[in-house]
């Protein structure tokens, strides 16, 4: 007697299942990738991937440089609004009286 597991109905159950966790699976994938597409990704291995590799350290040593200027400026901002609010209470005192 032959078994065809195609004409199963716990097959077809177990394809649906199958089916909806690989969705799921690339929903999840989708989310964090945001907008890296798969063809990007096969550059990493090949013969491409020097020349990829390359590009992408570039990319990351422009942002790295981008966030520290950035952080420079928000540290002199931050001092900036650390001296105004002194004198403001410096100000608040001696309207009011204290000074």
């Amino acid at each position: 007697m032959a078994c065809d597991l195609r004409a199963s109905p716990m097959a077809e159950d177990d394809n649906d299942a199958t089916q909806v966790a690989k969705a799921h699976d690339q929903r999840q994938l989708d989310t964090c990738a945001e907008g890296v597409l798969i063809g990007s990704l096969s550059r990493l291995m090949g013969s491409e991937a020097t020349n990829y590799t390359a590009g992408l350290e570039d990319l990351y040593e422009k942002m790295l440089s981008k966030l520290d200027s950035l952080a420079r400026l928000v540290e002199k901002t931050s001092a900036k609004v650390h001296e105004q609010e002194s004198r403001n209470m410096k100000l608040r005192y001696k309207v009011a009286g204290y000074d």
